[in-house]
């Protein structure tokens, strides 16, 4: 599926593709700590925190190394 989809293999499409999906994953993982008060919305809201900071740094990353040729190198 990788050779019929090459425009789709780029920093530049890869990086607007992961920014959806991190907006996405922003409005899913907050939904719960917007829906509590108190201690709880506190303990919700620093959990997504962590999840969307490990999130962004994988997906940077997997940026980075695409951008690279390090991984779907369009040799293969």
């Amino acid at each position: 599926m990788l050779p019929e989809l090459p425009f789709l293999i780029s920093a530049n499409s890869l990086g607007v593709i992961f920014l959806l999906v991190f907006l996405g994953s922003t409005i899913i993982f907050t939904i719960p700590g917007f829906a509590t008060r108190g201690g709880t919305q506190v303990m919700w809201l620093s959990v997504a925190g962590v999840v969307l900071l490990v999130e962004a740094v994988i997906l940077v990353t997997l940026v980075v190394l695409t951008s690279n040729g390090t991984i779907w190198n369009d040799a293969a």
